[in-house]
């Protein structure tokens, strides 16, 4: 059988998830135009990329694999499990960036100084580590559950945790797994420790999701 193709992922991938990135994106960007300052648009991007493409990746990785419609064709087929975890969670990771990316440069356009968030790789990194650790957690909760909303559930539950107690976190030993401290607390001196801790992590649950993958039969 040959290798899935980019326009078969698309077909089978439930496009309603994909409408979510989108119409974020959109009410962001309307918000953003109802106040051009430098000081607003700093604002709206800190919470688009540091908050809201991760919650959002973080929904969509809990259902990546379990949502496929074709998943017992997919499983009865060689292809491999890293590469159905590679497709899936690539998929999500490129609508991901392709939003944080254009929403940069919509602010940009504008008027907005990313400065305080630090030098061009440091703005990257300020939505790519959150959107990866969300994205990982929810597809090996999911997984583990055996079913979609639970990893959702859990990613939702993380986000509003996170959201609500990060100026505890970033003073105790929760700062090691903070994803929002790149966006929001830039400036933290345990930035640098906390993405690795974080990039750790997401690999750990991804390597988790493979092996729970390969036991196809709790999911048929």
């Amino acid at each position: 059988m040959k290798k899935p193709t980019l326009h078969y992922m698309l077909s089978t991938y439930r496009l309603d998830q994909l409408y979510l990135p989108a119409a974020f994106w959109a009410l962001f960007a309307i918000v953003s135009l109802f106040q051009l300052e430098p000081d607003h648009l700093l604002d709206m991007a800190r919470a688009y990329l540091g908050a809201v493409v991760p919650l959002v990746a973080g929904i969509m990785g809990a259902y990546a694999i379990l949502d496929d419609p074709v998943l017992e064709l997919r499983f009865a087929t060689p292809a491999r499990t890293a590469a159905m975890l590679t497709e899936r969670l690539g998929l999500i990771f490129a609508v991901q960036a392709l939003c944080a990316l254009t929403f940069q440069a919509f602010v940009l356009a504008f008027g907005a100084d990313l400065s305080p968030l630090g030098n061009a790789f440091r703005v990257q990194l300020a939505w790519l580590i959150p959107t990866v650790s969300l994205m990982t957690l929810g597809c090996a909760a999911s997984l583990l559950g055996t079913q979609s909303m639970g990893g959702a559930f859990l990613v939702g539950l993380t986000w509003l945790v996170e959201i609500l107690a990060r100026g505890w976190l970033a003073h105790n030993n929760g700062k090691y797994v903070l994803v929002f401290m790149g966006a929001l607390m830039p400036d933290h001196p345990d930035l640098t420790p906390n993405q690795i801790t974080l990039a750790v992590l997401s690999l750990t649950f991804l390597i988790i999701s493979w092996a729970l993958l390969r036991r196809q039969e709790r999911y048929i």
